[in-house]
């Protein structure tokens, strides 16, 4: 290599690098974007126009796990309560809005956080996060609303916890894990192509 071309790539290797990086911001907001849409569809369509299980529990994980701006986390939350709050005032009871809904901000953010620390570890790690923090993110969320919503007042917590923990506590967590392993099968997927795709865009450069 002569000094030239030597110098050349010099000069062109931060250009690459800001490309690189203008490339990863970009990948990173589309990704982030494509998650907090399918909250919105999920949780919206618990009216009923759409079978898919509400995906915020596995939404906020995922963007704790994915996601490096941790400005996502408020703009998510924010969208969550704009649904709901667009929901309540249409044909849905208000019964789940109640003082214990400010609750879903520590609920929300249990997993965003158990996301971030599943960041770098092995997919059947993140997968056991996942789990773990969906099941602390019900007994926040069912906990909140037996003490602040009013609507148990004659109901011991002995008996409401067996019949939540029991109901509902196995498909929320399904559910979580379900959608966080599909979003980690197609990351893992994109990983092994991505390397293939830019063997590709280099090797006419290397013939030029």
């Amino acid at each position: 290599m002569n000094t030239g071309t030597h110098l050349n790539n010099l000069m062109l290797r931060p250009l690459s690098a800001a490309a690189d990086s203008r490339s990863l911001n970009r990948r990173d907001a589309l990704g982030a974007l494509g998650l907090v849409w399918a909250m919105v569809l999920t949780r919206a369509g618990q009216s009923g126009s759409h079978p898919l299980p509400d995906a915020s529990i596995a939404v906020f994980f995922l963007l704790g796990l994915f996601s490096r701006s941790a400005l996502w986390l408020p703009i998510a939350l924010g969208l969550a309560a704009a649904v709901d709050a667009w929901v309540v005032t249409g044909d849905i009871s208000a019964y789940c809005t109640t003082p214990a809904s400010l609750f879903l901000i520590p609920t929300y953010a249990t997993v965003w956080l158990a996301g971030r620390f599943a960041r770098k570890r092995r997919p059947t790690a993140v997968l056991t996060t996942a789990g773990i923090a969906a099941g602390v993110a019900f007994l926040i969320s069912s906990g909140s609303f037996y003490f602040l919503s009013g609507q148990f007042p004659d109901l011991p917590l002995a008996e409401y916890s067996r019949q939540v923990l029991i109901r509902y506590l196995p498909p929320y967590v399904a559910h979580c894990l379900l959608y966080v392993a599909a979003a980690v099968v197609v990351s893992q997927a994109a990983k092994w192509l991505r390397p293939a795709a830019v063997t590709r865009r280099r090797e006419p450069a290397a013939h030029a």
